[in-house]
């Protein structure tokens, strides 16, 4: 089969496309013949070797992607031979991948597989940032980072569903802007201005934003955003996209507005399945049913994982990047 794989760390040139033996899938196991593969920004530091987790060469590359169970392996119960599902796992840059159902969620008939793909990772990080960590109740307001992103065009829309009342999206260009705006946005401002912290205060009259979903990272960011924060305010913090990945918050600075600051890191919530089988399954109804949006920035083949992996770190994406094997 064929499988996207990188032999050294290093820029997207690493990556080629490699003919490999097909997995055999093992005890507690099955095989997927994947049919869409997410890409995340995730993909792009494991790449690198900056991920949590390091790559054992030659490593093929990816955690998500779509597809039928064509195999399983002894004692593997839940799945199904034809069996269309979601899938969160290891080597999904490839023709096949070895998943585990606990690890799958089922597609709805009208789902396809594109879609599916783009939402495991991303769909339950904007669920889980604004309903699990966020807290977002109706009439609260939220703040959406990079909100015409995979993870933020999701959550602005869950934001507007979730009965938010005013919903504010920052992107870095008028067309990221403007598809935040389609999307539900009340109020859009462009992050790289020196005054958006200002706008943000505006759009509150004052008050400030009671959720915000932080992945920029760094010392600035964390200090503009809690500066923006209303009182009882939660600050998440799920990402650091410039690269920086320490920043300094002062723990007696939050007591005066009763701030929460917390971390959301999806792989480790992925053995609670009461937390992501649900959200899963209501947001791909969602999506199937029309009533959300995904946003697909490019589909693309296998061969062309290095220029999708470039492409996202140049940061000119909007939505979400599939491959197709």
């Amino acid at each position: 089969m064929r499988a996207v794989r990188f032999h050294r760390t290093g820029s997207a040139e690493v990556l080629q496309v490699d003919d490999v033996e097909a997995p055999v899938p093992g005890p507690g196991e099955a095989l997927l013949r994947v049919r869409a593969i997410g890409v995340n920004y995730a993909d792009t530091r494991f790449r690198r070797g900056e991920y949590f987790l390091k790559p054992v060469f030659p490593q093929i590359v990816g955690m998500e992607a779509a597809g039928e169970v064509v195999a399983v392996g002894p004692g593997t119960e839940g799945l199904a031979l034809g069996e269309r599902v979601m899938a969160l796992g290891s080597n999904a840059y490839a023709e096949q991948m070895l998943v585990r159902p606990s690890l799958c969620y089922p597609m709805p008939e009208a789902l396809s597989f594109t879609e599916a793909a783009a939402l495991p990772v991303q769909g339950l990080t904007a669920h889980h940032v604004l309903h699990l960590h966020g807290r977002l109740a109706a009439g609260e307001s939220v703040l959406v980072h990079a909100a015409a992103g995979g993870v933020g065009s999701l959550a602005v829309q869950l934001a507007r569903q979730a009965g938010a009342r005013c919903v504010i999206a920052t992107a870095g260009s008028d067309d990221k802007r403007a598809l935040a705006k389609k999307l539900g946005a009340d109020v859009t401002v462009d992050y790289r201005k020196p005054d958006w912290v200002q706008r943000v205060k505006e759009a509150t009259e004052g008050r400030g934003v009671d959720v915000i979903l932080e992945m920029i990272g760094g010392v600035e960011a964390y200090k503009r955003n809690l500066a923006c924060l209303a009182p009882l305010g939660r600050l998440v913090v799920y990402g650091a996209a410039s690269g920086e990945t320490r920043g300094a918050i002062e723990p007696i600075g939050l007591m005066g507005k009763n701030h929460t600051v917390v971390g959301y890191y999806l792989t480790a919530l992925l053995a609670r399945r009461e937390l992501c089988a649900p959200p899963l399954a209501r947001l791909a109804a969602d999506v199937a049913e029309k009533r959300i949006s995904v946003i697909i920035g490019r589909e693309a083949k296998l061969e062309e994982a290095a220029s999708v992996h470039a492409e996202l770190e140049g940061r000119g994406t909007t939505g979400k990047l599939v491959l197709v094997p």
